[in-house]
């Protein structure tokens, strides 16, 4: 579509040139199978290491703690059932009420199998009071997960304090790290983390690939049986996904994570442009401590659905929360968590990638102005 504009990256981003290039030939000429021992195989193989080795830089792991999936739903849902599985004698997992809704209903789950789940609260800014986590713990505590940056409303998470305190009680230790992933620098050593997962899909490689990191050392029972992936995830690899993935972190690497400077500058120029002309106007989260490219942003009386569905009348897309949940009826689970009041203060979420300009945020400032003028007139 001509003269879109595209503010909802952290539902998806664009494939990028780089990743698509990358793909190509793993598609139709280098076609061989990785489990193969002739060249053609071969050749697939030592580009799906290629891969692993980018990824495992990106984190600060080593290359046999990395495992391809799926996605990262796929992921988190194999971290916690291989906890679960590999502690029989405990019942006891602790996460927020604010996760990702693969961790929600995997807990959902647990809880109907007779595990004692603990769901931290958070504040009205969305943080989790680190207090409270730590005297949540108990002898039967087998896993912590908490996810290291928030997809609808941008929180980052203490995830070095959690972690150091995960390791003092013996506890592992999973993080959801899908948002933060090109955003922040994550040395998986260093936060003490035990598992992490990550989806290609949110830094410019495809969709249908994720990462799941264990800790070396860690017991591990599959949720996929077969010998591939060092015999922890079974199935014929994803070869050309998983090489536009290794792509991907390459391009994180190379690049520094100096994009953030340009996302921060645009998400900073939007929110003071929209204060200064929109009155009452009402922005989630914690704002001292948020990714560089996220506003989950609200105005009184306007819903944020009603606005959604104008703005793309305009050519411009922007969400109301995390795609996962856009189509259930129910509020966002992460607002109400912050005992959001929605009826007067119904967002939107702007998330910006790297390929959004500031004549975007313009076009997008004066298009909005405009229509909340023009949805407060209706009421």
């Amino acid at each position: 579509m001509n003269n879109q504009i595209y503010f909802d990256n952290n539902a998806t981003t664009k494939c990028s040139k780089e990743v698509f290039e990358a793909m190509l030939p793993y598609l139709q000429n280098e076609f061989g199978n990785p489990s193969s021992i002739y060249t053609i195989g071969r050749n697939v193989k030592e580009q799906i290491e290629i891969a692993r080795k980018n990824i495992a830089k990106l984190l600060n792991a080593q290359e046999n703690e990395i495992i391809f999936t799926s996605c990262a739903s796929e992921s988190n849902t194999t971290a916690i059932m291989n906890a679960v599985k590999n502690n029989p004698t405990k019942k006891h997992i602790i996460t927020t009420k604010v996760e990702h809704a693969s961790i929600i209903e995997t807990m959902h789950y647990l809880e109907k199998e007779g595990y004692n789940i603990t769901y931290l609260s958070v504040n009205e800014k969305g943080r989790i009071n680190l207090k409270e986590f730590e005297n949540a713990i108990t002898n039967d505590t087998l896993l912590i997960a908490i996810m290291m940056a928030n997809n609808e409303i941008g929180n980052i998470y203490p995830i070095k304090e959690i972690g150091s305190i995960a390791k003092k009680h013996n506890v592992l230790f999973h993080c959801d790290a899908v948002q933060a992933i090109g955003k922040i620098k994550i040395d998986v050593k260093d936060l003490e983390i035990t598992t992490l997962s990550l989806s290609g899909h949110k830094i410019h490689a495809p969709k249908g690939i994720g990462v799941l990191y264990v800790k070396e050392n860690t017991p591990f029972i599959p949720l996929i049986f077969g010998h591939q992936e060092q015999n922890r995830r079974g199935g014929t690899e994803n070869a050309s996904f998983i090489i536009g993935l290794g792509k991907a972190a390459e391009l994180i690497l190379e690049d520094n994570y100096k994009i953030n400077d340009k996302l921060k500058r645009l998400r900073d120029k939007m929110e003071k442009e929209i204060k200064e002309n929109i009155t009452d106007t009402y922005i989630y989260g914690d704002l001292e401590n948020r990714l560089p490219n996220t506003s989950n942003i609200a105005f009184k009386g306007v819903k944020g659905e009603e606005l959604l569905l104008v703005l793309e009348s305009f050519n411009i897309y922007v969400s109301t929360g995390s795609a996962c949940n856009s189509k259930e009826a129910e509020p966002s689970h992460v607002l109400t968590a912050c005992n959001a009041n929605l009826e007067e203060f119904s967002p939107i979420r702007i998330s910006f990638g790297k390929d959004n300009t500031e004549e975007e945020v313009e076009q997008f400032v004066k298009t909005l102005i405009n229509v909340v003028g023009m949805l407060r007139r209706k009421k």
